[in-house]
This record gives C-alpha cells, sequence and structure tokens, in this order.
C-alpha cells in the first residue's frame, strides 16, 4: 500500500487546517462520517472491479532546457508552452518535443519578462488556441496567440484576485464557454486593529473555514461567487514581543478540502472532502451528487500524528538550515515557521491532495487520492471519474513523473524530474 503526503515540501506557502475529524469508519471502501453529518447517508458507488492501466510514453522533450515543470498548454498544431516555475521561463516546444524555444524569462536578452514572483497556475487556456498568463508584477495577464507569441495584455476585473488565480493549490483557473473565468478564492476574518503593549503576547487565529468560486465576467467588468467550498482553515499565529509585532502562517501538513475543476461544458466538478463523492454544478446552476466512491482510507493513530508533526519540523528545521545568514538586527522575524499540534491532524489520511484535482478534454474528472492500494513501484495513482460520478479507471504514471496537462484524444503531459533542477517533458498516452 502506498502513502503518499506532502510532508517533503513544509515551507511551500501556508498550509491549511483540516477542522474534520472522522469517527466512524465502515468496511473497505466506506467513507468516515463526521459526528455532524452521520444522518448524511449518501449509498456507497458498488464496488466493481476497477481497471488500472498503465501510461505509455510517446514523445520525450529535450533534456537541457527545463528546471521543473508546473503547467502545459496544448495547441492545436500539437505544439506545447510549458511554464517552468523553478526556472521562471516560458518555453514553446514544437509538436515532436525535441525543439524548444523561450519566449519568456528573467534574462537581460530574452524578448520577454517572466516576472519575479512566479505562480504555478499561471497558464490559463482562453479563447481559441490563445493563452492567458498571469503576471503579477504588473497585475495583468498577457496574451499569447495560437503560435506562442505574445499578442497583447489584458487587464483582469479584480487585480487583487490575480494570486488566487494563478495558484495551483486552489485548483486550476479555467474560462467556461461564455468566456467567463472560474477560480478559487479567499475569505478573510473582519480586519481587527491591533496595539502594542509592554507585554509580550503570543495567540492563534483560525481563518474561515469555506472558501468561494468566484466567476469573473470581462464584458460585465463584475465578479460574482458560484459556490462555495469547505476548506481547511489557515491558522495564523499573531506574536507580540517588547519591540515588534508579526504574523505568520502554521504549517498544516494534512489538510482535508473540498476540490474542484471545470469541465470543457462549464459544469463545476467539486470532490467532497468528508466523504469522497462527487457534486456538479451545471451551468444553469443546478447542484447534483452523485454517490460517494470507494476510497482506501487509512486511519492515523496517536503514535502516526506525532512521527508527522516531527519530520515536518525537521524538515523545517533543515530548511532554514540552508538559507543565507541574515544581518543582525533588533527588528529581526523568526525564519522558521511553526507546526500546529497532532491533536490538530484528522483521524483519516484526507480522500485527496490540494490542486490535484483536473479535468481532460474528454469531461472525465482525474483525481489524485492521498492514498491507494493500486500504486505500484512509486508511480502515482490517479482515479478518473465519469459524469456520473463513478471511477471508471485508475492510471498509474511512471514512477517520479507528475501529471501537468493533457491533449485532446488522451494525451496526457507528464514532468519527470530526473535529477535536482533537471526535468524532461513527456507526451504519453493511457494503455487500454
Amino acid at each position: 500500500m502506498r502513502i503518499t503526503t506532502s510532508l517533503n515540501r513544509p515551507a511551500r506557502g501556508v498550509l491549511r487546517l483540516a477542522t474534520t475529524c472522522a469517527v466512524v469508519a465502515g468496511a473497505a471502501g466506506m467513507a468516515p462520517l463526521a459526528a455532524q453529518d452521520s444522518l448524511d447517508v449518501r449509498p456507497v458507488t458498488p464496488r466493481a472491479p476497477i481497471p488500472v492501466r498503465q501510461l505509455m510514453v510517446q514523445e520525450t522533450g529535450d533534456t537541457t532546457t527545463l528546471m521543473d515543470v508546473s503547467a502545459v498548454r496544448h495547441l492545436r498544431d500539437g505544439s506545447v508552452i510549458v511554464n517552468d516555475v523553478s526556472k521562471r521561463q516560458l518555453v514553446v516546444y514544437d509538436r515532436t518535443l525535441r525543439n524548444a524555444r523561450i519566449i519568456a524569462d528573467t534574462s537581460s536578452r530574452s524578448p520577454n519578462a517572466y516576472g519575479l514572483r512566479a505562480t504555478g497556475g499561471s497558464l490559463i487556456p482562453y479563447v481559441g488556441d490563445s493563452t492567458l498568463f498571469i503576471d503579477l508584477d504588473s497585475q495583468a495577464f498577457l496574451v499569447i496567440d495560437g503560435n506562442g507569441n505574445f499578442a497583447r495584455v489584458m487587464a483582469p476585473v479584480r487585480a487583487n484576485d490575480l494570486f488566487f488565480i494563478g495558484s495551483a493549490r486552489a485548483g486550476a483557473s479555467a474560462f467556461d464557454p461564455k468566456g467567463r473565468l472560474l477560480y478559487r478564492s479567499q475569505r478573510r476574518n473582519p480586519f481587527q486593529a491591533f496595539e502594542m503593549t509592554a507585554t509580550s503576547s503570543r495567540r492563534v487565529i483560525a481563518e474561515p473555514d469555506s472558501a468561494p468560486i468566484m466567476r469573473m465576467d470581462f464584458d460585465k467588468r463584475s465578479v460574482d461567487s458560484v459556490v462555495f467550498l469547505k476548506i481547511a482553515p489557515t491558522k495564523m499565529v499573531s506574536v507580540q514581543t517588547s519591540n515588534m509585532m508579526y504574523t505568520m502562517g502554521m504549517i498544516h501538513p494534512l489538510p482535508s478540502s473540498d476540490e474542484w475543476t471545470l469541465l470543457p461544458d462549464g459544469t463545476i466538478a467539486i470532490v467532497r472532502g468528508q466523504d469522497y463523492h462527487m457534486d456538479w454544478l451545471s451551468p444553469d446552476g443546478k447542484l447534483t451528487s452523485s454517490p460517494r466512491m470507494p476510497f482506501d482510507w487509512r486511519r492515523i493513530t496517536k503514535e502516526d500524528k506525532q512521527a508527522i508533526i516531527d519530520s515536518v519540523k525537521r524538515a523545517e528545521a533543515d530548511r532554514v538550515a540552508k538559507l543565507p545568514p541574515m544581518p543582525p538586527s533588533q527588528f529581526s522575524m523568526p525564519r522558521s515557521q511553526e507546526v500546529v499540534d497532532p491533536a490538530d491532524l484528522p483521524d483519516f489520511y484526507p480522500p485527496v491532495r490540494s490542486g490535484q484535482v483536473r479535468a481532460d478534454p474528454e469531461g472525465r474528472v482525474w483525481i489524485l487520492p492521498s492514498t491507494s492500494k493500486d500504486a505500484k513501484d512509486g508511480g502515482l495513482v490517479y482515479d478518473v471519474v465519469n459524469r456520473e460520478g463513478q471511477i471508471v479507471e485508475r492510471v498509474q504514471l511512471p514512477k517520479d513523473r507528475t501529471l501537468v496537462g493533457f491533449g485532446p484524444g488522451g494525451v496526457v503531459y507528464l514532468n519527470w524530474v530526473r535529477a535536482p533542477g533537471k526535468a524532461t517533458l513527456e507526451r504519453a498516452a493511457v494503455a487500454r
């Protein structure tokens, strides 16, 4: 049995706190129900054999250009645009994936500047074969045409939301058939003013436990909320000393949240993290639910929780130890983030990893579970769900690969990090 978590990345942003702890677990494939949801008894999808498919790699890109691929945009002629967040560059590959052309990076000779702040979800398919690239520095969208060239600049309706639009952990932002941009935002607690006092203090603040899916209409220049997701609220620690005050996010290694994606017909597909079932919000506003899906529920014991927290603390300490020393200052903040208590972890591994739900061009939903009994040889296994909310197959990726995009006709794009700072783009197909 393969258990996969994000313990090796404690320092990538502020992780969210899981608020729902499961207390009851049924037989294999049954979801644990929280006490407040014990009356919501949905049937479980029948336990029919689910085939596990393998991926056949068809083309492999050059091995000298990329460091780490976060997103791929497949173009009509078979070429692809690649967002390399680690190297902060945009690369266009021809249909063979052998010939690369850099269209934006941070060098002085680049025809276009990539920007100083990289985001994993910056490539968004737009009208026709065009693509939007988020430039956080200029607070704008850069429009890339079907040939992989920058064509123009487009202003967002709400510039402050660009961070959420480009956040890969919040789900892939996408346009519906009417040209409206769907993305997940965030709610905040009401602002509270704090005054410095003579005594030192420390307090923990929890953000709201729900987040809206927003819809940005460029024609009407408006933004409205469409549906809310249940999320693990972020925990922040606010510290006051004798001469300064600061707020810092707390690391939570196992956040349990709803995840979402947008289907090609404009339907919002929501994976409910509480019991692993699908909700579907159609373009006309009708919300429907599918039965619970089978999942390899794995309990987390008290000993497991303590071991997980200890592992995260060691990883955070190692990260800080590798940072360059800072000049002495009486106002310097601590460089290490705090970690939540073991009691804050859920009683079961959450069903879905944050930001790991995608829709392919055929309207199927690809879900990366946090645990899977079908995982073998170190490869990730995705649950592929049809429009009826049934897992029709499971697809195993080759070892050390991650899914970064789709093409038509069952094409899948993979990121293969062969060594630190050396990545390869692969095009593959599901062996059916």
